[in-house]
């Protein structure tokens, strides 16, 4: 399958990659308003709703996604990947750092837009068409299942935080694994 047809049947169809292409929607959306919120309290809200979706989302990425990245185009492309959930992590941080609405806050803010919006584009047209095409049914399906039982078993955790207020975003990535 090539990879724009992939792209079509992931556009096309319920399959292994919905969580993700759903947390795709939502950090867009979480990004937009922060962007607009004239409520500060909002704000604040929007923001801890970001950084818990981004948290998510990178977890299951890196849980279930970038082993088979692994595999399918090797470890300098997961590490690629990796290097860019480690950015998104340190913008969230300093972001979090700064007075909402000042000048470098809302540098950080734009700056972590542009860099979600490129993983978003470099996730859905290159890295998932090409991880459909290069797994078979079993694989896939299996995949679904893997990246459903983790997000719940995260989004449950993330419900439960560490008695540390701050815990780290990602978790620590394992290459020799």
């Amino acid at each position: 399958m090539s990879a724009s047809g992939a792209v079509l049947m992931l556009e096309g169809m319920a399959g292994p990659f919905d969580i993700l292409l759903q947390q795709h929607r939502d950090l867009e959306a979480l990004l937009e308003r922060l962007a607009s919120e004239p409520d500060v309290e909002e704000l604040a809200q929007d923001q801890e709703d970001l950084t818990r979706l981004l948290r998510l989302h990178s977890r299951l990425e890196e849980r279930c996604v970038q082993p088979l990245l692994t595999r399918v185009e090797g470890r300098a492309r997961a590490r690629e990947e990796a290097e860019d959930h480690l950015t998104l992590r340190e913008l969230m941080e300093e972001l979090q750092e700064l007075t909402p609405r000042g000048v470098e806050w809302q540098a950080r803010l734009f700056t972590l837009e542009d860099r979600v919006v490129a993983h978003v584009q470099a996730t859905e047209h290159a890295v998932l068409p090409r991880l459909s095409a290069s797994l078979d049914s079993e694989e896939l399906a299996e995949l679904g299942h893997d990246l459903a039982l983790t997000y719940e078993e995260l989004l449950e955790r993330s419900q439960h935080p560490p008695a540390s207020s701050r815990g780290a975003l990602l978790e620590p990535l394992h290459w020799d694994a």
